[in-house]
């Protein structure tokens, strides 16, 4: 097992609520307190709510925690995001772990069909949020700490089954979903020295999977309702707890697809 109480860098995209917010907080915990933790989020309310729970847990001034609010559906807002965080001045070999969690996202329209999609801009909003902000902060991430250290390089995508299995109604969705998994996986031929991870946290009790009740498919908002009936059903802290010991364990291939029931020794037979 690798340790995380080392000097790490940490960003978590969505770190005001949901997933996000546990995976930072654990994370906190986690790592020695001369670490770097950004939390990125478009709520302000949310990531100091995320700050407010770490300083109370770890209650160490030595961890420095930077609030960052950031639309990452708003191309400006990306490219002064990067600016700002990977800096000229920011040390890259004060760390021995650098992490970088995609978790920011959106599920779409779901309330329409495939065949009603026809608004331009707000599909390149939706784009810009999902796929292409992950892929401009990883490059931006890996630019500045490649060939700067030799720190333990972690980069981890929150995936779906909607990746590989068609749902009703989540169809940006599972197309953002399959094209983040398949530039990780590129990336990871390309960046041998770096773990990539598509995470499935499966079935968890997050906003997000309150709003897919909104979807216009009545099968979908069925099966919704099933699995909340169900021991699969996580709460955020049993999702993030998966994540952090499958980083912390680091016996995953670089790009497969980790399932957080597996991790958690949970046979699902929905």
């Amino acid at each position: 097992m690798s340790s995380l109480k080392v000097p790490t860098f940490v960003i978590v995209t969505g770190a005001g609520r949901g997933i996000g917010r546990e995976i930072t907080i654990q994370l906190a915990r986690k790592v020695d307190p001369g670490s770097y933790i950004y939390l990125i989020d478009v709520q302000q309310d949310g990531i100091e709510d995320t700050a407010r729970v770490i300083k109370q847990d770890v209650n160490d001034d030595k961890l420095k925690v930077r609030r960052l609010v950031a639309d990452l559906s708003d191309d400006k807002s990306v490219t002064e995001l990067n600016s700002f965080i990977f800096k000229d001045d920011l040390n890259a070999s004060m760390f021995s772990h650098v992490i970088l969690v995609h978790n920011a996202g959106a599920l779409g329209f779901i309330e329409k069909h495939a065949r009603e999609l026809n608004n331009v801009e707000a599909i390149q909003k939706y784009f810009l949020l999902n796929l292409t902000s992950a892929i401009l902060l990883t490059s931006g991430f890996l630019r500045h700490f490649h060939n700067k250290c030799d720190a333990r390089k972690t980069v981890v995508q929150i995936t779906s089954q909607a990746a590989t299995s068609p749902i009703q109604s989540l169809h940006l969705y599972g197309t953002m979903k399959a094209g983040r998994d398949m530039f990780f996986r590129v990336m990871a031929l390309e960046e041998p020295d770096v773990k990539f991870l598509s995470f499935n946290p499966g079935s968890v009790d997050t906003k997000m999977h309150r709003d897919a009740h909104g979807s216009h498919c009545a099968m979908f908002r069925t099966i919704l309702e099933k699995v909340k009936k169900h021991p699969c059903f996580l709460t955020p802290e049993q999702a993030a707890s998966a994540l952090i010991k499958t980083i912390e364990e680091d016996k995953y291939e670089s790009a497969v697809t980790v399932q957080s029931y597996d991790v958690l020794g949970m046979k699902v037979d929905l």
